[in-house]
């Protein structure tokens, strides 16, 4: 886990490509071989609704949980309001549903980073770099992917029994 939050540049630069979901080009990630998730969540101080654009590593299908990271941890601001309010709004793509979210083990976390680096090489090392986090190999990855706060985020279901999309 980075040990530091991120400088104003950094924080401006993670914003981006929440600014241009706004702007109604949500999807627009695919083109760089990305999947986000725009989470909502309620300010645990404020009470206002607050938004931040994660990396989707894996989607697991037959459970249909969406494996997301948090390389600032559990002093992120929006892992913080999840432990307070734990029912969040998330959208991948079009789909938008009620989730919540559980920690992955260390061990299962780091295999989970492994993965998505062997799907995406690339695109792995720049977010990891961006975050401010180096590795040489998978073994180094594994060990810093245990070390960090990784979510496994699943859709509630209603009341009728089915997820909300």
């Amino acid at each position: 886990m980075n040990k530091q939050r991120p400088n104003t540049l950094l924080k401006v630069f993670f914003k981006i490509p929440l600014f241009v979901h706004k702007l109604g080009f949500g999807g627009w990630e695919r083109i760089i071989g990305a999947q986000w998730m725009l989470i909502t969540t309620i300010g645990r101080k404020s009470g206002r609704h607050r938004q931040v654009m994660v990396d989707v590593l894996l989607h697991n299908g037959q459970t249909d949980a969406y494996y997301i990271l948090s390389a600032y941890g559990s002093r992120a601001d929006w892992v913080r309001n999840i432990q307070v309010n734990p029912r969040f709004e998330a959208q991948v793509g079009r789909r938008k549903f009620s989730a919540r979210a559980s920690t992955l083990s260390g061990e299962k976390a780091g295999e989970m980073l492994v993965q998505f680096y062997r799907l995406k090489p690339a695109y792995t090392r720049a977010v990891m770099n961006a975050a401010g986090m180096k590795f040489k190999d998978e073994d180094d990855l594994r060990m810093l992917g245990a070390k960090l706060l990784l979510l496994a985020v699943t859709p509630q279901t209603e009341a009728a029994g089915r997820p909300s999309t």
